[in-house]
């Protein structure tokens, strides 16, 4: 049986993570985003080619925000979220935002 301390340490952690720009970690960069009544959410964007399925990420827990780590190379890209494989969103929080021509505006992560 778990103690109540490492119970309240545990949700305190998962309430920890909350949408940000996206971000170096060990291993790659973590894109964060806040869609609670979400089914599905992607990142897409010139890292993966803008391949609508390439790159799905995980809801934390119950707390609605969405997670993905990944692997892209050193140089300056472009991204969008995917939700429920329908609803193309731009990114609320990057290092900067661009038009794509397309009448949308993606945001652009910057990887060093």
């Amino acid at each position: 049986m778990l103690s109540v301390a490492l119970v309240v340490a545990m949700s305190a952690c998962a309430s920890m993570i909350k949408p940000d720009v996206p971000r170096s970690v060990a291993g790659g960069v973590r894109f964060t985003y806040l869609a609670p009544t979400a089914n599905t959410v992607y990142v897409v964007g010139s890292f993966n080619g803008w391949v609508k399925g390439a790159t799905s990420m995980k809801r934390e827990g119950k707390t609605g925000v969405w997670i993905a780590e990944v692997m892209i190379r050193p140089g300056e890209h472009t991204f969008m979220y995917l939700v429920d494989g329908k609803e193309w969103v731009m990114p609320p929080l990057a290092e900067d935002f661009v038009t794509d021509g397309f009448g949308q505006t993606n945001g652009v992560v910057i990887v060093r």
